[in-house]
């Protein structure tokens, strides 16, 4: 137990001894200890969110297709696997084949033969009903005329009084024609059941001539194949006569039957043409058509691994080639395996991880960190990044080719919202990712990065609704011009004149002419795509000044005109507050101006800083007349609370107004946290001279902050003060003028009220001179004339 006591002792003594020295922890781990660990892993989680949909949105598993439709290639293309093609043409010839055999469908109609039988029996009524050839009347005449209308060159016993008395003889045994009925319909099954034709009524193209489907009106699927040589007329006849007269011998067994049958055979053959039965069904035929040619097998080409050439070096890539290219890449990404596609998307990740360390590290470090605190303002910009990567990568897509616009327009956004120093850095590694994502050459991504640099470099200020389009204008020239100078850089060609007749043949690679013509091209192209922007970024500014909470000079020119409702309402209850705002605005934007801020932000929060003096203005001394002093009657303490008032009731009025926060900041910081001297020296005289008083404490009479977190705020805080005391010089000389401003200027240094701005010493100095220079020309010394008193 002692041993254990004594171990505890020199662990502890250790330790406390290492404290002891007061070495200061790295400031990682300070910063580990004292931050809040939930909110930094939120933050890690949203980058890391943002990244993962990166990569699932580009698909960085697979490789990227970086072929495009008129692309030179250096080099012949070769299969890296072995794999299938479907051959249109030669499948489109077999199907087309396919449609020429297949049998089409006719309609076969009976009723027709029904009526023939019909008028036969007629007929043969209507001649049988005369006594004798001689006894004959007209219509008998004619009825018999079309069994038999006799023959010159018969002989004996063959003419046509003898034809009739035969055929009267024979069907007197016959009296209803029973017999011949029934031995025409046997005749007459095949014909029924196959149907008549005259000829084919389909062509070639439309299907088989040889076979045809039949099949009984309204039962399609009860079609049956049929040789088109029994359907025509003139083969059906033949085998008619012959059925016809077999069926007689059967049903008569005499000889001068046949003679009968021979008669009765040649009547329906005269007749046959006139009822044709089968009719084309072409919307049946053709979906038999359709089926036929959907049953073909793709008639396919195969390419072999390292074998097979898929395109032609020095030659423009066509649709054919490229959509080869594509069932290449497919069949290559199929075949991958597991690590291979892990893998890719593990270097995605790195490339991804290594791009934000470098970028957040800047932010951090050098530009703003409160960038990536702020847990909305990192998630916008994350936002961003990821919206510009995925639309770059689908609209690269070869229909498109039009992955220039969303990437022109995130650097417009970039340059408005973030700067251009961070914009070109963000922008750089955008550019960097899309190319690898999309694989692009080099001189792609020399493009992407002259597009992108050229708009971030001459967007500046924009101060007018033309300014984009000039930017673009110019950015879309540079671009242009670069596209062709790198091409032209990185394409091995040669010229068409510089083969000779040894070398002719031998040459494989891109020619020279057909580079620049693909390149001039692919510029223009670029060029319009970032005219296309440059027009769609006039519209999208005001969303994104929304969005992303900025103002541009456009917006500040419009939000800072006398006829906003606020100043208006300004003028009219504290004309004296809204003299000194407009003073105020002036002095400090020429002042903003000369250390290189935003002197038209200055000037614009210049014109509300003071907006909250309109609920109390008889409060404020600028707006006093007569000698009326409210404060009178106030105890000091009350008099403070009443004048530090307006900035809260201030920047209150700005929210409900709408106006944005960066005016707003304005209100709330153009005090900082100073203190209110006269009534501060007010109360302490008062408690001096009260032996009972208590003790005042400054803290009771300071602004309550935020101190100027900006140039801009801190240049309008002293200018706002400036002004006010220069009111109350009797004789405002430049020398007094100078010693006034100096005077403000060092004690707001000295109470701390720009440790939170960046404002160096060279700065104030700046912003010193520039003061004392507007001042002394608003109280520039006049002539006196002859009998003023004063001028």
């Amino acid at each position: 137990m002692l041993i254990a006591m004594s171990s505890t002792t020199k662990q502890r003594t250790r330790q406390e001894r290492i404290e002891s020295l007061g070495i200061p922890k790295p400031r990682f781990i300070q910063w580990w200890q004292r931050g809040d660990k939930a909110d930094f892993l939120l933050r890690v989680g949203m980058a890391v969110l943002a990244a993962a949909l990166m990569l699932v949105l580009c698909q960085s598993w697979r490789p990227p297709f970086a072929y495009r439709k008129g692309s030179v290639l250096p080099r012949d293309l070769i299969t890296r696997v072995t794999f299938q093609v479907p051959d249109e043409l030669e499948t489109d010839a077999v199907r087309r084949q396919k449609r020429r055999e297949e049998p089409v469908l006719y309609r076969n109609r009976t009723k027709p033969l029904d009526q023939l039988r019909a008028i036969l029996k007629d007929q043969l009524f209507l001649a049988l009903g005369a006594q004798s050839f001689d006894q004959m009347t007209e219509d008998e005449h004619n009825a018999f005329a079309q069994f038999y209308e006799g023959d010159e060159t018969a002989g004996p016993g063959d003419t046509a009084t003898d034809r009739f008395a035969l055929l009267k003889s024979i069907l007197s045994t016959d009296p209803e024609l029973t017999k011949v009925d029934e031995a025409v319909a046997m005749a007459m099954k095949p014909i029924y059941a196959n149907g008549l034709l005259r000829s084919m009524q389909h062509t070639p193209d439309q299907g088989n001539q040889r076979i045809i489907l039949v099949y009984p009106a309204g039962q399609p699927d009860d079609a049956v194949p049929v040789e088109a040589s029994k359907v025509r007329i003139a083969q059906a006849s033949t085998d008619l006569q012959s059925l016809l007269h077999e069926y007689f011998r059967l049903r008569f067994d005499n000889d001068p039957d046949q003679v009968v049958a021979r008669m009765i055979s040649e009547w329906i053959i005269n007749e046959l043409p006139k009822y044709e039965t089968l009719v084309y069904d072409d919307e049946m035929s053709e979906r038999a058509r359709v089926a036929a040619a959907a049953r073909v097998e793709p008639v396919m080409t195969t390419y072999y691994s390292g074998d097979s050439k898929l395109a032609d070096a020095g030659k423009p890539l066509t649709g054919k080639e490229l959509a080869l290219l594509r069932m290449e890449e497919s069949e290559f990404a199929n075949r991958m395996g597991w690590r291979d596609k892990l893998a890719r998307f593990a270097a995605y990740a790195g490339m991804i991880t290594a791009l934000y360390l470098l970028c957040g590290s800047y932010v951090f470090f050098v530009e703003d960190r409160e960038l990536l605190l702020d847990r909305v303002k990192l998630a916008k910009m994350l936002l961003l990044i990821v919206a510009t990567v995925a639309l770059c990568f689908y609209a690269a897509r070869d229909e498109w080719r039009i992955e220039l616009i969303p990437l022109v327009l995130a650097s417009t956004v970039m340059a408005v919202v973030y700067g251009r120093e961070l914009a070109l850095l963000l922008m750089a590694a955008l550019c960097l990712t899309v190319t690898l994502f999309l694989g692009a050459r080099i001189s792609e991504m020399v493009m992407l990065l002259a597009a992108s640099t050229s708009c971030i470099l001459l967007l500046g200020r924009i101060r007018s609704r033309t300014h984009l389009l000039y930017v673009g204008a110019v950015s879309a020239a540079i671009t242009t011009m670069t596209v062709v100078g790198v091409g032209v850089v990185t394409a091995q060609t040669l010229s068409a004149s510089d083969f000779s007749g040894d070398l002719e043949g031998m040459y494989s690679g891109p020619e020279f002419e057909t580079v620049v013509f693909g390149l001039g091209r692919e510029s223009l192209w670029a060029g319009v795509c970032i005219l296309v922007s440059a027009a769609a970024m006039t519209g999208l500014l005001p969303l994104v000044e929304k969005a992303f909470g900025v103002q541009t000079d456009l917006s500040l020119l419009e939000l800072g005109d006398a006829s906003h409702p606020l100043l208006r309402r300004l003028a009219q209850r504290a004309p004296g507050t809204y003299n000194h705002s407009i003073n105020v605005a002036s002095i400090a934007e020429a002042a903003a101006d000369a250390i290189g801020a935003n002197g038209l932000l200055v000037r614009v929060g210049a014109y509300f800083h003071d907006i909250g003096k309109m609920f109390k203005p008889e409060y404020f001394i600028e707006n006093q007349s007569a000698g009326i002093n409210q404060h009178d009657s106030l105890q000091p303490a009350m008099s403070t609370l009443v004048i530090i008032a307006h900035v809260k009731d201030g920047a209150d009025l700005a929210r409900s107004h709408h106006l944005p926060e960066s005016i707003v900041d304005f209100i709330l910081q153009h005090h900082g946290t100073t203190l209110v001297e006269y009534f501060y020296r007010e109360a302490a005289r008062r408690s001096e001279e009260n032996p009972n008083g208590e003790s005042v404490s400054d803290k009771d009479f300071r602004y309550p902050g935020p101190k100027p977190q900006t140039l801009e705020a801190a240049v309008m805080m002293l200018a706002d003060t400036v002004e006010s005391a220069s009111r109350t010089l009797v004789d405002p000389t430049p020398s007094r003028i100078q010693g006034l401003v100096d005077s403000i200027a060092q004690k707001k240094m000295a109470d701390g009220q720009f440790d939170e701005c960046g404002l160096t010493f060279r700065q104030l100095d700046r912003v010193r001179a520039s003061l004392v220079k507007s001042l002394t020309a608003i109280y520039h010394a006049r002539v006196k004339y002859p009998g003023q008193q004063s001028a």
